[in-house]
């Protein structure tokens, strides 16, 4: 029984579920306030010009950052995508981690108390989302994070399915191993 503790260092640890809850917050925040400081800095190249003298490629400041500086600001439309992918990541990663849990029941035991401590804890996380949505500039920040804003009101129930199929997995798993460990047990 104990040997299946040891199991938590060679197959990943479960707190890698409680990094990922944590970083799928941390993440949708850092990426809405990079296209907020990107659209901010994008709007404030536009408000100004100045003319270049002597300067055969560019005539004014407008052309030289049409050249340079709005392509790279262009990219904040990324930020939207690379939000829904890191979710995606990190959902499959805990669901991978839920799969190898199943090895042994003491790592599927001590899943199951993950779940119910993050749901527990995705409530908490949801309150303090929706404490920062009551600002009106951190609003305005997080306004074209759609599918992120709706999972971040919505968190203990994500945390709860995607917990629960993680669980589900490792049972699988589990019964996989089980069952196909000893066939000499079905000789009767």
């Amino acid at each position: 029984m104990f040997d299946a503790l040891d199991n938590i260092k060679q197959y990943g640890s479960i707190s890698l579920v409680i990094i990922s809850i944590l970083a799928i917050f941390m993440s949708g925040i850092f990426f809405g306030i990079t296209y907020y400081v990107m659209d901010i800095t994008e709007n404030s190249f536009k408000s100004t010009d100045c003319i270049i003298k002597d300067n055969i490629f560019v005539g004014s400041c407008q052309d030289l950052w049409k050249l340079s500086v709005y392509p790279f600001l262009a990219l904040r439309e990324i930020l939207i995508w690379f939000s829904y992918f890191f979710i995606f990541s990190l959902v499959l990663g805990m669901l991978i981690v839920g799969y190898q849990a199943g090895k042994s029941p003491v790592l599927l035991g001590l899943l199951m108390v993950f779940v119910l401590v993050m749901t527990y804890i995705g409530i908490e996380i949801s309150n303090i989302y929706r404490t920062m949505l009551e600002v009106d500039t951190f609003r305005i920040i997080m306004a074209d994070f759609t599918i992120y804003n709706n999972i971040m009101i919505k968190f203990p129930w994500f945390t709860f399915f995607v917990g629960l199929l993680s669980v589900m997995l490792s049972v699988v798993n589990y019964q996989k191993i089980f069952v196909n460990k000893d066939k000499a047990l079905l000789n009767y």
